[in-house]
């Protein structure tokens, strides 16, 4: 007897906003196939990611818990090696598991003598290592970005296709500007056919060619893009043009409300903030002084950011083409989504870090599954990255592990159901001794709790989408704060450890 099981396809992308996908209204940026896959399936309109972070982020992802639970807090640390992810799961149902790009589990550090168990990233240095890894029966990976990003077994592929003094001449990239920013566009000489965008859907294709039908596969994908420089090979044409590129949104004294690390990093004096770590506010780097960046500077940057999106989205054409040539679009469950949003100037900063504005925090997800799922929608309810796996176990047959902290999303996806939460939760350690976060949101409002401080955030979305006016000190807003505080505090007491009770006393 046949297995009917959906084939489960779950692609993330890196640092990616809505804005950045037309079938979310980007005016400047045209990705036709992702559009279609939205188009046949189901666009999420109000999905948010868990944190603003690529390890906490896609450890949620792949266990449908929070980091209060899963515990891999940042970037630079490993998920646990005893983490339950749902590749255990599914390959434990007979489901055939395999990764390939960049799943950032694990941190880039470690030395080739050390015992495989005891290397942080080991990922650098045994490219010829192909799993188990985190549950998944294979794997293939991606490590970094641009010209930092050639290593692990794309970097060995790629090294196995130029000559040495070649691969060297790849690691670096042509800044254009003179400001050092972060979010700088990057001119690279990588040609197009080696980018890591194209390996991983050539990595794609080759997987579900080869594949054996009777034994249905958890398949993900992880693009490293479009992180972080912003590098775009100087043979891709496909660009978004610069002067179509609308400069960051940013209106003088809207920081001043604001906790005061928004500030200081807009500035460039982390150090002097008081919450600086061991490094700094997460994801802005030293503390390059935004206010300094030039229009050009900021429409390069933008354009280029967006341009690596339009790769990708070519890339996911040749995926989905390959789906449908090999009849297995029917019944594979697709999830496009990204680890977390990017700043790209707006509100004065750039890049990521403990800023849950919704240009970091809202981020795009697409959903098509034909066999399970009507096509053609748009999802207006609230859904988290936390919710992905409990889906994933739902359709396939198996239901929600209690365990997880995610909701089953299928009845709003299936249209069946308008919400399946009334709130999600974004949470953000950024330095466990001084800057912990907490954010809340509802289909209108939206409260930011900073462990240990005074200060806070509330905004009305209905009102103020641009999140430019605090309420946290408003009296119009008084009631509407403590219930928020409410739902934060209902959502920390089920994180506590509970061992099984064995009788009554």
């Amino acid at each position: 007897m046949p297995d009917t099981r959906p084939n489960i396809l779950i692609v993330t992308t890196d640092q990616q906003r809505t804005d950045s996908l037309s079938c979310y209204g980007s005016g400047f940026t045209h990705t036709p196939h992702l559009d279609r896959l939205g188009a046949e399936g189901v666009v999420c309109d109000r999905a948010y990611c868990a944190n603003p972070v690529c390890t906490p982020a896609r450890a949620t992802i792949f266990t449908g818990k929070y980091l209060s639970r899963h515990g891999a807090w940042n970037v630079g640390m490993n998920v646990p090696a005893d983490t339950v992810m749902i590749s255990h799961r599914l390959g434990r149902q007979g489901y055939r598991t395999h990764y390939i790009g960049k799943a950032h589990f694990q941190a880039f550090n470690g030395t080739p003598d050390e015992t495989l168990e005891a290397t942080q990233g080991w990922e650098r240095h045994y490219p010829g290592f192909t799993g188990p890894y985190y549950g998944f029966e294979t794997v293939e990976l991606a490590l970094g970005h641009v010209t930092y990003g050639m290593a692990g077994h794309y970097g060995a592929w790629v090294r196995s296709q130029v000559s040495d003094e070649v691969f060297e001449a790849l690691k670096t990239a042509r800044r254009r500007g003179e400001l050092d920013f972060g979010g700088n566009a990057h001119d690279w000489d990588m040609p197009v056919r080696l980018h890591n965008s194209v390996w991983t859907a050539d990595r794609t294709l080759e997987f579900l060619r080869a594949h054996d039908r009777r034994q249905p596969f958890l398949l993900a994908v992880g693009f490293q893009d479009p992180h972080h420089p912003h590098g775009v090979p100087t043979q891709f044409e496909d660009r978004v043009d610069p002067d179509a590129a609308p400069l960051p949104r940013f209106v003088d004294g809207e920081l001043d409300d604001k906790p005061p690390h928004f500030k200081a990093a807009h500035l460039g004096r982390l150090p002097e903030s008081g919450f600086q770590g061991e490094y700094w506010v997460g994801g802005q780097g030293r503390g390059g002084d935004f206010s300094q960046v030039a229009e050009d500077d900021a429409r390069l940057g933008r354009a280029y950011y967006y341009s690596l999106v339009k790769l990708i989205d070519q890339q996911m054409g040749r995926i989905l083409a390959g789906l449908e040539e090999l009849g297995l679009a029917e019944n594979t469950l697709v999830i496009y989504t990204t680890d977390h949003g990017e700043l790209l100037g707006d509100h004065g900063l750039w890049m990521k870090g403990p800023f849950h504005y919704e240009e970091l925090v809202r981020i795009p997800m697409l959903v098509r599954w034909p066999a399970g799922i009507p096509g053609g929608r748009r999802a207006r309810g609230l859904i988290s990255q936390v919710d992905l796996a409990p889906t994933v176990m739902a359709a396939v047959g198996e239901g929600a592990p209690a365990e997880m902290d995610g909701v089953d999303a299928l009845p709003m996806l299936r249209g069946d159901a308008d919400q399946v939460r009334s709130h999600v939760i974004v949470e953000c350690t950024d330095d466990p001794g001084h800057l912990r976060l907490k954010t809340v949101v509802t289909e209108r409002t939206k409260l930011t709790v900073y462990h240990g401080q005074d200060f806070g955030e509330l905004y009305d979305l209905e009102v103020d989408p641009g999140e430019l006016r605090n309420l946290w000190n408003s009296d119009a807003y008084a009631g509407e704060r403590q219930r928020l505080m409410g739902r934060i505090i209902d959502h920390m007491e089920p994180l506590e450890r509970r061992v099984p009770r064995l009788c009554y006393a």
